[in-house]
C-alpha cells in the first residue's frame, strides 16, 4: 500500500523546528472505510474513508511526502476539527505548523479544504492564514 508522509514529521523534513514523535501517513486502504487507523504506533489517515483525504491522496499519490500546499490543506482541516473537539494542545501545534508553511514554503491560499468546511470554519482559518506575517 502506498503511503504519503503527512503531519509533523513531513514538516520537519521541510525544515520545521517543531519536533514530534507522531508518525502520520495518508493511505488509500481499500479494505476498510475507517477514516483513522492506528497500527504499531503509526497513524494512518485513510482516503477510502474520507472524501477530503481522497482528494488530497489523488493529488499526492506519486509523492513520498505531501507537498507544502497539501500539508496546508490538511493542517487547516485538522485545526478546525481539533478546535471543534476542544483539543487545544493540537490546535496550538497546528497553528505553529500553518505559520511555518506560510512563512517558509510560499503557500497562503486554501484550494481544496473549503469544500469540506462550513463557511464560518473556512473564514476563521483563512483569517488566521492571512494574519501571518511573512
Amino acid at each position: 500500500m502506498d503511503k504519503i508522509l503527512i503531519g509533523g514529521r513531513a514538516l520537519v523534513a521541510l525544515g520545521s523546528s517543531r519536533n514530534t514523535l507522531d508518525i502520520d501517513y495518508l493511505v488509500d486502504d481499500k479494505s476498510t472505510k475507517e477514516t483513522f487507523i492506528h497500527k504499531d504506533g503509526v497513524d494512518y489517515y485513510n482516503a477510502n474513508g474520507s472524501k477530503f483525504f481522497k482528494e488530497i491522496y489523488k493529488k499526492e499519490k506519486a509523492n513520498q511526502i505531501a507537498s507544502p500546499q497539501s500539508l496546508l490543506e490538511l493542517k487547516a482541516y485538522g485545526w478546525v476539527q481539533h478546535s471543534l473537539n476542544g483539543n487545544w494542545k493540537k490546535v496550538t501545534d497546528y497553528k505553529y505548523d500553518i505559520k511555518f508553511l506560510v512563512q517558509n514554503c510560499d503557500v497562503r491560499e486554501l484550494k481544496i479544504v473549503q469544500k469540506y468546511l462550513s463557511e464560518s470554519e473556512y473564514e476563521e482559518v483563512s483569517k488566521f492564514i492571512k494574519s501571518i506575517k511573512v
